[in-house]
């Protein structure tokens, strides 16, 4: 009887233990984050970042036509840049770079004019470029440059919610599910539409952007993925750019 007493005591102290370990009714383990946490960490990793590069890729559709480009960006703080969009070759030779070889003016040139323009320490270079590129170039920018308070489909991401995680490219991804309405300072504010973004459960690097802009009569989408990398060695000819030689 002594022994069976003592397994029944022991038994009921261990399950009284797995009662109090179980989960419980809206309880979220600490290792997933909410929304805004994933989103602030993220913006908080391109800004520590003491270099950066990516490869990457940007799909637009309208209507039936579908378009496939290519874009490149090289970063190292503070001001170092380098990004290159080139559509596919295949239908352009179509090219737009935008640098900044000694950290200080930012300068772009566009194979479509033929023209390059400095523009000192203004960040509207990348809003300029930003229909020649296909949005490209305002993705990542913005969360490089945060003081710049530039407007992009990752930083003015807004009325975001957690859709749980999702691989891209074989990577582990939060997927981040909202919609973006771009706010100027003059006090316009474009039409919001919907926007998912994709951010590396490990790395916090954004790893894809998806943006609808369809209307009831027409369908408008832009994909824009990336092969992001965290502090790269980078020397100082991957921002030294000759438009000359590239013409």
């Amino acid at each position: 009887m002594n022994s069976l007493y003592k397994v029944i005591r022991v038994t009921s102290i261990a399950l009284a233990l797995c009662a109090l370990l179980a989960p419980r009714p809206g309880f979220r383990a600490a290792t997933i984050s909410s929304a805004e946490d994933i989103l602030e960490r993220s913006r908080a990793k391109y800004t520590s970042l003491k270099s950066y590069s990516d490869t990457g890729t940007v799909i637009t559709q309208y209507q039936s036509i579908v378009e496939q480009h290519a874009f490149t960006t090289y970063y190292r703080a503070p001001r170092h840049f380098f990004f290159e969009f080139r559509k596919n070759p295949k239908e352009s030779k179509e090219r737009y770079v935008i640098w900044c070889a000694d950290g200080e003016d930012f300068q772009d040139w566009w194979s479509a004019t033929g023209n390059t323009s400095h523009h000192g320490r203004n960040p509207n270079v990348f809003a300029l470029a930003s229909y020649p590129t296909k949005g490209s170039a305002l993705q990542i920018p913005p969360l490089l440059f945060p003081k710049a308070e530039m407007q992009g489909p990752i930083s003015g991401l807004r009325e975001y919610r957690l859709a749980g995680t999702e691989d891209v490219n074989g990577r582990s991804c939060y997927k981040l599910v909202g919609e973006l309405a771009l706010a100027y300072k003059t006090g316009a504010v474009t039409e919001a539409h919907p926007t998912t973004v994709w951010i590396d459960t490990e790395t916090l690097l954004v790893r894809k952007v998806f943006e609808d802009s369809s209307t009831s009569g027409s369908v408008s989408t832009t994909t824009t993925t990336f092969e992001p990398e965290a502090n790269p060695d980078l020397d100082d000819s991957r921002f030294r750019f000759t438009p000359s030689s590239a013409s």
